[in-house]
């Protein structure tokens, strides 16, 4: 069983390594820090970007918010979006979920472009492209609570939500 584990963690770095190096060959080379906040700040968005993971179970399938600011060129790769205009399209679940969510400020240069909110379970990277002006700025949003499905335990997947979409 500790040699599944293992092998298992080696597989997953593995993983992360070579996705690190695709993305940097990809143009998405440089990694930006984003800083925690306590809590995403009301006012007006853009847009934002309500992520669902089809892959957990139905309470646990909301996995998070990115707000985006007006005229920010900020897109993500997680498979499942959909453009909201306001929290008021969440539902009550929603809503009060988000209030457990951990929060990151997408910022660089001294300029803040939006925020991300997502659950514990889920780790938030930045990567900035000088390149594209559609999407100078990718969040890559990765579920740390997969289950294995030849034993049913959980294991920390190291793979991002997938290229799709923007």
């Amino acid at each position: 069983m500790k040699k599944n584990k293992i092998v298992d963690s080696i597989k997953n770095t593995m993983i992360g390594f070579c996705m690190l190096a695709l993305m940097g060959c990809g143009g998405f080379g440089n990694i930006v820090k984003m800083p925690e906040i306590k809590e995403v700040p009301t006012g007006t968005y853009e847009h934002i970007i309500k992520l669902n993971n089809p892959a957990a179970v139905s309470d646990k399938a909301f996995a998070g918010l990115i707000f985006i600011k007006k005229g920010a060129s900020v897109c993500t790769d997680y498979p499942r979006q959909e453009i909201i205009k306001s929290l008021n399209e969440l539902t009550m679940m929603e809503r009060n979920s988000c209030l457990f969510f951990s929060n990151y400020a997408i910022a660089s240069g001294g300029k803040t472009f939006g925020f991300v909110s997502v659950p514990v379970e889920y780790t938030v990277m930045l990567w900035e492209n000088e390149k594209d002006e559609d999407c100078k700025y990718k969040v890559q949003i990765t579920w740390l609570g997969e289950k294995n499905s030849n034993t049913g335990e959980e294991r920390h997947n190291a793979g991002s939500g997938g290229g799709h979409g923007r």
